[in-house]
């Protein structure tokens, strides 16, 4: 129990320890508070006298804001009328007429800001004196409808209740509907319905009577007779409805024809005769002829037109429908975690009908805006920031329906930025080193200065590479700076203000962090002309169908004497633009076209000329009758019947409004009455006109309708019905002739009719046309017409012409014709918009280019006000010109431009041209410049050597030029070498001065040598990347051999064959970084800087827990120890005879280590099958032979074995192993714990130890090569005397191994280390027997003698299981789940005699390290300072515990040492793991 509850404390202590430190990096990332409303006022209407109660309620994690309450915008004053619930909300006990108004509750939390809640009304009842509408007097006849409409003005909306005769009116007889809109409808009237009539609205105030209205007879009988018009008895007024709600269009009318019909009503929405087939129920007509509307919708605003119709006339009426739509949000503002001197935007769109008003609040005041805080409707935008910006932002939106409101939060960092404004990132520096950081950019200076932006110039610094740069830039004496991230050495900085100084800092910025100072530089821009500012509160109204009155107020910053105004104004749609000039504030225009949307700008003038223009308003006439009747309109008798009536609309410019329908009146000849008329809807092209009488000739005209009236008339048309029917039974004939006459893009074309005599009915015509052949494309007619004009055709072109005849059998023969359109000819027509002037082109670099130009339509201080832009159009400029050039295409809101990106020493042609909504203007005059040399961007191609005739000791090097030269070649330099190891600077170079010879001789080579070759171009700019290397072979002396060599097959140099990996190879534009393969943070191939940052703090946090973990451990160990020894000790006093006892009979318990620490006692014969023998016994110099003796060794499957040494096997190389399993993680070679062994005593008497069964070996009998674990360490508890003759020690785990089956060979780059003077005085100590000190993987027969470690090179023990990571080597680790410490044969081998030992198990080796020609050496194994690259000789301090003779007799063994050996083994091995992790985390 003891046991389970020290572990148990030693858990809960480890995890508060790492809980703690997780809350401390937790609480130092920057966070967001949650802070909203869980209840927010709403709209109350209350009688006076009562109570209300406004509701609201805030919520902040665990703390209770603070809450407080506003009414119309001034904090509210709390009295014993109105006090504050405890959760926020605000109780009124006594509402009086004082107590309306718009209230808002305001939340609070301390040092973070305030927010504030939508807006709510509270509103009194009240019912007015004033009726909205009273019902009228009415005399109808019978059968008639009668309808009577009353609406109260109240609130809230009172209720109506109708009387008659005094007497409260039921809807009980069939004939009287009363709808619940306050409409009375009587369809069709009796007898008994004439009478008196009103209403009585009421709410919770009052309620009141309106007037009476009398329903009366009409007795004139002789109009019934002659035939009515229609007329209405209640017309649709404009509703406004939410949606989902329902409402009723209301329309009545009586008006019997001369046959005694009442008027029929049709209902058209936007000009359009609606289907009620089509709306699914959602539209139905009831009562005398309303609409009912159910669920109404967003889509179902519009302007609805009720048309009563007879045979003698039809009228309109109309009524908008709006739908009101509550403000709901489509973006949200979201939080942000921003920098200083950054830009803050937040994002707000909202939905509703009518649009909501949008409006920001920080802290629960509205915003300010200045030139750093701009508020652009749905966008708020927060240049430069400061720390005093942070806080809780608002947006709000309202209508008509009500206010809603989000949140979002700005917390602005003080570093560095973590996001920037460009296609990459910057992250705060993390290296320590200040000699990776670059240097600040130097001669930095503005190329440009305008009156509204400034160009920034700089020169890259030389050391180092360069990631980008982050510029900065404020008004001079402002808090405020802002900031942007670039990678080119220029920077466009835009949208400053004229005459003003702005100071900038530019910084460098590499893989290493930012460079330590700025490069700065202070500018000042232009002076601009005083002339005024815009004017303000631009409104503009229509007045009538022909007038519009513009007003608007004085600008703010008149900047002298205002002498006038320019109002200038243009239709929406017309190139045309008008201007007056005005000297008051308001101007009423007249004579404008009706129905048209004008839009208006205004100008103010003072004596230093025109100032700012203000932004566009724009607005529409209202409409009005049709001032041109129907175009087109024809007349054809279709049967003995009937008649077909064909027409277009009116000229756009004369319908004065949306066509709501036509009305069509026809009469017999000579009739003397106005005959009959038909209505159609406004889509309506063709009518026919049935049951119509034989052989009579009829009278048509036609007249297009508004919501305004009729228009006038048509000419009028005449067509006789037939007698009989024509025959029909077979196809017209071909028009007798075709005349056309040409111009140059149209083609007038006139027919006549088939032969009368033929008596075949004719109902229509066919005009065909093409381009050289007939019929491409058709246009059909009705039999009355007879002539077209076919426009937009090419000109001077041939076109063939048919027309023919058709009826219901089908179509007739064609008659062809030909003719060819004249000469295209000059137009002059009016620009929609002059294109800007005075395009200018500055070149900044090999790859920038600022353009800037003048809008001449903006006055002398060319600032943009409105919503134009500019098209920036540019391509490769050519000698040629060719239609098929690529352009390319960028906009730009201001008057520069800075196109970045282009070739270097290229010419480019550049124009411009100004949009302005649907307007544009025509490209302006080009524009051409060339951009800067740069030094070259691709190497020489095809680099070809070419032996020289006659001379084996020259080579000719052929190449062709970069297909980047970047500019003017100026030559080129060939480099050579025999030994391609080398640094470039090592290497031969041979100059080609000039830039056009593509050859170089280069002679004095020695013959039957491999040379490797490269060449490199350069201008005047700097030098190119370097080519390909090309490997080349010169003859021998007597000119046979040679020649090129394939890098992909290499010949043997030297009996031995060089990789292909180590020939330098030209570093390509994406492979620059580190050369030896390595991720580091300066590679461009790694990991991201932001990644490696994250990692890095990760595993430093990781450490930091292993460390209070494993202090906590000891303690907890120590503490157990010691009361456990005092136990033993009171023990050992009370009885000392079993105590010795117990000492003498002990046996080493069988302690089996598990992978997650915990102590197992398992089978021994689940034992791996190699040992980790560690000794730290001092040894003699003199004990061991010279390396230089040894026999090499091979590798197989990581076991060693001996063979007799040969010549070529001294040259031999060896492979790199076999790579792990890829389920295994690997870390990096790390440098091996280099601890001295000097403060350890030399042994003066034997020495009792047991070193470490396998703990470190590898898998082998089951072919898990490359499997690694963690390494053993030996275990030190128990005394084993070995005898006085010096015979070997046994080492536990000394165990037989199976023999190789294959060599491999591995290779080794070892040099021997320095050794210290008193080493060698320390290794005297080595006893005789010779006991093998190393770190081993293997069981050896007999170690070498330790006398001669020391004397020679180092060895290097080679034993199975090792591995090579970067030419070093690494000790395997085992994959055993457990091991055993202490049982000296868990597999029962048979135990090998003092001093014999097994036949079949191999030796241990000691190998003098080889040094390759091949490898490159990596960094020391040791924090020592050797030079030559050496072996790891690691020398670890004995962790055995050594007991010598005449110890302390006070010192008492423990009883408990298998508890106390598992503990201490857990300990250690937890201290080498955090040692091994820290090295490889760390390690360079």
């Amino acid at each position: 129990m003891g046991l389970f509850h020290r572990r148990k404390c030693r858990v809960v202590f480890c995890v508060l320890t790492f809980s703690a430190i997780f809350c401390d990096f937790i609480q130092a990332i920057p966070s967001f508070t949650e802070f909203t409303f869980l209840l927010e006022p709403s709209d109350l209407v209350v009688s006076r006298g009562e109570g209300a109660t406004l509701h609201c309620s805030a919520q902040s994690g665990s703390t209770s804001p603070k809450v407080t309450w506003v009414k119309d915008g001034q904090p509210l004053d709390l009295d014993a009328n109105k006090n504050v619930w405890s959760n926020g909300s605000l109780h009124i006990t006594d509402v009086q007429n004082s107590d309306r108004g718009l209230y808002q509750c305001m939340s609070s939390l301390p040092n973070l800001g305030t927010i504030v809640s939508r807006t709510a009304s509270l509103r009194t009842a009240y019912l007015s004196r004033n009726f909205l509408i009273q019902p009228q007097d009415l005399t109808i006849y019978l059968q008639d409808v009668a309808m009577f409409q009353c609406r109260g003005d109240g609130l809230p909306a009172p209720n109506v209740t109708w009387y008659k005769d005094n007497s409260v009116l039921r809807d009980v007889k069939s004939n009287i509907r009363i709808y619940p809109d306050g409409v009375l409808e009587i369809n069709p009237v009796e007898f008994a319905d004439f009478g008196t009539y009103y209403c009585q609205v009421e709410n919770i105030e009052r309620g009141r009577s309106s007037r009476l209205a009398k329903l009366e007879q009409n007795g004139n009988i002789e109009s019934l007779k002659e035939g009515m018009a229609p007329s209405f008895v209640i017309t649709p007024l404009d509703t406004q409805i939410q949606e989902g709600s329902s409402t009723v269009l209301f329309c009545g009318a009586n008006g019997r024809d001369h046959l005694g019909k009442q008027p029929v009503i049709t209902w058209l929405k936007d000009g359009l005769t609606i289907d009620f087939t089509l709306t699914q129920g959602r539209l139905q007509m009831t009562g005398a002829g309303s609409l009912q509307i159910f669920n109404v919708q967003k889509s179902d605003a519009g302007t609805y037109s009720c048309r009563p119709s007879n045979m003698e006339d039809s009228i309109d009426s109309e009524a908008t429908l709006t739908v009101l739509v509550p403000p709901k949000f489509l973006v949200k503002p979201v939080d942000r975690l921003a920098e200083e001197k950054t830009d803050a935007i937040f994002r707000c769109e909202l939905d509703g009908a009518p649009t909501p008003g949008i409006y920001w609040t920080k802290d629960s005041s509205a915003i300010v805006t200045s030139d750093y805080v701009i508020e652009d409707g749905s966008e708020l935008r927060i240049l430069g920031l400061v720390p005093s910006d942070a806080g809780f932002y608002q947006c709000h939106g309202n209508n008509e329906l009500g206010s809603i409101q989000a949140i979002a939060q700005l917390v602005v960092l003080p570093n560095g930025p973590i996001s920037s404004t460009d296609s990459y990132q910057f992250f705060g520096p993390y290296s320590s080193n200040g000699a990776n950081l670059p240097r600040e950019p130097s001669d930095l200076s503005a190329a440009i200065i305008s009156k509204r932006f400034i160009t920034l110039r700089w020169t890259q610094p030389s050391n180092g590479q360069v990631t980008g740069y982050s510029v900065f830039w404020k008004e001079q004496g402002s808090t405020r700076e802002r900031m942007l991230n670039t990678t080119h050495t220029e920077a466009n900085i835009p949208r400053l203000k004229p005459d003003t100084s702005y100071e900038f800092r530019v910084r460098t910025v590499n893989n290493y962090g930012f460079s330590s100072n700025f490069a700065r530089t202070t500018v000042r821009t232009d002076k601009d002309v005083a002339v005024p500012s815009p004017a303000v509160d631009v409104s503009a109204v229509p007045q009538s169908p022909s007038s519009i009155l513009v007003s608007w107020n004085p600008p703010r910053q008149p900047k002298g004497q205002i002498t006038k105004y320019l109002l200038i104004f243009s239709e929406a749609d017309s190139s045309h633009t008008s201007q007056i000039e005005v000297t008051d504030t308001k101007k009423l225009l007249r004579g404008l076209m009706a129905f048209r949307e004008y839009t208006f700008h205004i100008v103010a003038v003072n004596e230093n000329g025109e100032g700012m223009s203000t932004r566009e308003i724009s607005a529409k006439t209202f409409s009005d009758k049709p001032s041109e009747p129907p175009q087109n309109a024809t007349l054809e008798t279709a049967s003995s019947t009937s008649l077909i009536v064909r027409w277009d609309p009116p000229p756009a410019d004369h319908q004065n409004g949306i066509i709501t329908g036509y009305k069509i009146r026809y009469k017999t000849r000579g009739a003397s009455r106005n005959g009959a008329t038909v209505t159609t809807d406004g889509n309506r092209r063709l009518y026919a006109l049935t049951n119509l009488e034989k052989d009579t000739e009829y009278q048509v005209r036609i007249s297009a309708l508004t919501v305004n009236g009729s228009g006038p008339l048509t000419q009028k048309l005449w067509a006789t019905t037939y007698k009989d029917d024509l025959d029909e039974s077979k196809v017209p004939d071909a028009p007798r002739r075709v005349h056309v006459t040409t111009d140059d893009t149209s083609i007038r074309v006139s027919w006549s009719t088939p032969p009368p005599e033929s008596k075949i009915m004719v109902r229509g015509y066919i005009l065909g046309w093409g381009k050289g052949v007939p019929d491409t494309e058709k246009r059909h007619f009705g039999p009355e017409t007879h002539v077209f004009t076919i426009k937009d055709l090419l000109p001077s072109s041939e076109y063939v012409i048919t027309v023919k005849a058709k009826n219901n059998k089908g179509e007739g023969p064609p008659r062809y014709t030909t003719a060819t359109t004249t000469k295209e000819s000059v137009h002059e027509s009016v620009l929609p918009l002059m294109p800007p002037v005075g395009l200018k082109t500055q070149v900044l670099s090999s790859t920038t280019i600022v353009l800037m130009w003048t809008d001449t339509t903006l006055g002398v201080n060319q600032m943009v006000q409105d919503t134009r832009y500019y098209t920036v159009r540019y391509r490769v400029a050519t000698n040629v010109e060719s239609e098929n050039s690529r352009y390319w295409y960028q906009n730009f809101t201001d008057l520069n431009a800075h196109i970045d990106s282009l070739k270097p020493n290229t010419r480019y042609e550049f124009d411009v041209k100004v949009i302005k909504g649907r307007r544009q203007s025509p490209w302006s005059m080009k524009e051409t410049n060339r951009t800067q040399e740069a030094a070259p961007g691709s190497p020489p191609l095809d680099l070809t050597p070419v032996p020289k005739e006659n001379d084996p000791r020259a080579v000719i090097m052929n190449w062709q030029p970069p297909a980047k030269p970047n500019g003017q070649i100026t030559g080129y330099l060939v480099f050579y070498t025999t030994d391609p190891k080398q640094e470039l600077r090592a290497w031969v170079v041979d100059g080609v001065l000039e830039g056009d010879e593509l050859s170089a001789t280069i002679k004095r080579l020695t013959p039957s040598t491999t040379y490797y070759f490269k060449v490199q171009a350069r201008n005047s700019k700097g030098y190119g990347p370097l080519s390909e290397t090309v490997i080349y072979k010169t003859p021998k002396a007597d000119g046979s051999g040679g020649g090129q060599i394939n890098p992909e097959y290499p010949q043997q140099i030297d009996g031995k064959i060089p990789p292909h990996n180590s020939i330098p190879q030209s570093p390509k534009p994406e492979d620059s970084g580190n050369s030896d393969g390595r991720r580091g943070s300066n590679s461009e191939g790694g990991l991201p800087t932001g990644i490696m940052n994250i990692i890095i703090a990760s595993v430093v946090g990781a450490t930091f827990c292993i460390i209070i973990i494993v202090v906590a451990v000891i303690y907890c160990k120590r503490r157990d120890n010691e009361q456990r020894l005092k136990r033993q000790a009171q023990q050992n006093q009370q009885s000392p005879l079993k105590a010795k006892g117990q000492g003498r009979d002990l046996k080493p318990p069988d302690l089996w280590i598990h992978d997650n620490m915990e102590m197992k006692n398992i089978d021994k014969g689940q034992r791996s099958e190699s040992t980790l023998t560690m000794s730290t016994t001092r040894r003699s110099s003199n004990d061991y032979r010279s390396m230089d003796d040894l026999p090499p060794y091979h590798e197989e499957r990581n076991e060693m074995y001996y063979h007799p040494p040969s010549d070529h096997e001294e040259r031999e190389r060896f492979l790199p192993p076999r790579q792990p399993n890829p389920g295994i993680i690997r870390p990096k070679a790390t440098k091996p714990l280099m601890i001295s062994v000097d403060a350890q005593p030399p042994p003066r008497e034997p020495i009792a130890m047991v070193t470490a069964l396998p703990n470190g070996a590898l898998n082998m009998d089951r072919g898990e090569a490359g499997m690694l674990s963690r390494p053993g360490f030996p275990r030190t508890q128990y005394n084993m005397q070995y005898t006085s003759g010096g015979g070997p020690r046994v080492n536990a785990g000394d165990l037989p191994q199976p023999p190789p089956i294959q060599a491999f060979p591995v290779e080794y780059a070892y040099k021997r280390p320095a050794f210290d003077d008193d080493d060698s005085s320390s290794l005297h100590s080595c006893h005789d027997d010779h006991s093998f000190s190393s770190r081993s993987i293997g069981y050896g027969q007999r170690p070498p003698d330790c006398h001669s470690l020391g004397q020679g090179q180092p060895m290097a023990v080679i034993s199975p299981g090792q591995h090579e990571f970067d030419g070093y080597r690494s000790l395997p680790r085992g994959n055993r789940p457990m091991r055993s410490f202490t049982s000296p044969n868990p597999h029962n081998y048979p135990k090998p005699l003092s001093g014999v030992h097994h036949h079949s198990t191999p030796k241990h080796q000691i190998v003098k390290p080889q040094q390759s020609p091949y490898k490159k050496a990596g960094p020391p194994l040791s924090a020592v300072p050797v030079k030559p690259r050496a072996i790891p000789v690691i020398k670890p301090k004995a962790p055995d515990v050594v007991l010598k003779a005449g110890a302390d007799p006070d010192i008492q063994k423990s009883e408990s040492t298998e508890e106390l050996s598992a503990e201490m083994a857990n300990l250690d091995c937890l201290m080498k793991d955090l040692n091994a992790i820290t090295q490889q985390n760390f390690e360079v």
